[in-house]
């Protein structure tokens, strides 16, 4: 219907209670009289002029509309909070004839490719601010109004600036290649910032002079090479309330070994990937580190044997080491999770190397752990988890303490079974998922407290957990939730 021109509203309008309403390819079209919504979306409509038939609306979306020169603000009610301007590929950014004093809680500009500079007077205020994809902005000062900012994907874009003190709390800059640097006097100018993301910008080498604001929080680099190989000057143990920490770069050989990073006590979460180094002295002072992710460290080995991590762990994820072949753990007195992945040379766990105050352990993709020793698992685990670990064969008896909640295993090829007394008396839910060669489960030693058993995806096993006939029926049947392959028994 590309000619319907007009829209007569009679009465309270056709729809008295209609709140959202999405008008798509309709070139002409215009109201007579004003209605009142909640949402409105206009795709694919050359013309906007339909916008002044809206009254009281909260959410406006316009995508696709190719003959937008420039935003109808103007005609626009005061009730807004919520705007999205997508792949309008005509749109300018021009300063409004007339004042307007629109202030939104959440602006979106997306893939407006004639979009080139933009600053605070060509935009309504916005408390949160995004604008990605826009391919030929080379300039951006960020308004001062603005709390959250995320900026990404704007491939040409060279120069971001503050030019006010402002309120902002987080700041996200992501795959802008070109940028070099950040807003200068971050500290005096954006004195309120609590999260600072770097994502994917190669060209940043520093920190603006004068350092990060001071009361930074939680500070993500990821695949930022120059920024990351400059660490030794970040200067973070001046920033007295930094919680987070997260580095991540692609290994490509270019990270640079230092001998010392200073990191601030305050640290809580920790998060590193393909750095060359991570001595024992950089851990050192983080004495109120609870969460501690690494991946893809060469001398991980060393910091386990020597005792070398800090002891206010409390959660622990270990991360693509193929040279690690044992664990140390037993030191850790606080660690209560546990998860390891991708150590490929990992071929067991032996007797107290895990400290007894483990409650939560994963073992995903360790293609060479074979088995699970007696006395191996700390007395205090209530949920263990096994994922792909293609070599495991079995379970030996007494393998799992005696306080085991929850069991699962999936996805382990060359399970073959579980010893009649594998399974503790304290076990509520077992899963057992993708475990094609798995024969047999202890079913006459199954404990009283299994409250949900799970079994998908393993042949051998289905026939004999079938309803009132498989041979396991009579053992399992007091069970009260038992589901074999998505059905329930």
């Amino acid at each position: 219907m590309p000619e319907w021109r007009q829209w007569h509203v009679l009465g309270n309008g056709e729809f008295p209670t209609l709140e959202n309403l999405s008008i798509i390819n309709f070139p002409e079209l215009s109201l007579e009289t004003p209605i009142q919504l909640s949402k409105f979306q206009v795709i694919g409509s050359p013309k906007v002029g339909v916008l002044e038939g809206m009254k009281q609306i909260v959410e406006l979306s316009i995508i696709g509309c190719n003959s937008l020169t420039s935003l109808p603000f103007s005609i626009l009610p005061s009730t807004l909070k919520r705007i999205r301007i997508s792949r309008c590929q005509k749109l300018k950014l021009e300063v409004p004839v007339d004042y307007y004093n629109m202030f939104v809680e959440d602006l979106r500009l997306e893939e407006c490719d004639c979009i080139d500079d933009i600053s605070p007077e060509l935009l309504p205020r916005a408390r949160k601010l995004n604008v990605s994809n826009c391919h030929n902005l080379t300039r951006f000062l960020i308004p001062t109004s603005t709390e959250s900012f995320y900026i990404g994907n704007c491939k040409n874009l060279e120069k971001l600036s503050v030019a006010l003190p402002s309120a902002m709390t987080s700041l996200s800059i992501g795959y802008c290649e070109k940028l070099k640097w950040l807003p200068d006097h971050m500290q005096e100018l954006l004195p309120s910032l609590k999260g600072l993301h770097l994502p994917n910008c190669p060209e940043i080498e520093s920190f603006p002079q004068g350092g990060l604001p001071f009361n930074l929080q939680q500070l993500e680099i990821i695949n930022c090479k120059k920024l990351v190989n400059g660490r030794k000057e970040w200067c973070l143990q001046r920033l007295p309330r930094l919680r987070e920490l997260e580095l991540v770069i692609y290994h490509d050989g270019s990270d640079e070994e230092m001998e010392h990073w200073e990191l601030p006590c305050s640290i809580r979460r920790l998060e590193v990937s393909n750095l060359k180094t991570l001595s024992s002295q950089d851990l050192k002072s983080l004495t109120s580190l609870k969460f501690l992710y690494i991946a893809y460290l060469p001398q991980i080995q060393s910091l386990l044997e020597e005792w070398r991590l800090p002891i206010s762990l409390s959660e622990l994820y270990l991360y693509g080491h193929h040279e690690l072949n044992s664990l140390g753990l037993c030191y850790l007195t606080s660690l209560l999770r546990l998860r390891i992945s991708n150590c490929c040379n990992l071929q067991s766990l032996s007797e107290s190397a895990l400290p007894s105050s483990l409650s939560h352990l994963t073992i995903k993709y360790c293609h060479n752990l074979r088995s699970l020793s007696e006395s191996a698992l700390p007395s205090a685990l209530s949920e263990l988890t096994i994922k792909c670990c293609c070599n495991l064969q079995s379970l030996s008896e007494s393998a799992l303490p005696s306080s085991l909640s929850k069991l699962t295993i999936k996805d382990c090829p060359n399970l073959q079974s579980l010893s009649e007394s594998a399974l503790p008396s304290s076990l509520s839910e077992l899963t057992i998922r993708n475990c094609p060669n798995l024969q047999s489960l202890p079913v006459k030693g199954v404990p009283s407290s299994l409250s949900e058993l799970w079994i998908f995806r393993c042949p051998l096993l289905s026939p004999l957990l079938e309803f009132q006939k498989g041979e396991y029926w009579p053992n399992i049947a007091q069970i009260p939730f038992i589901f074999v392959d998505g059905k329930h028994m």
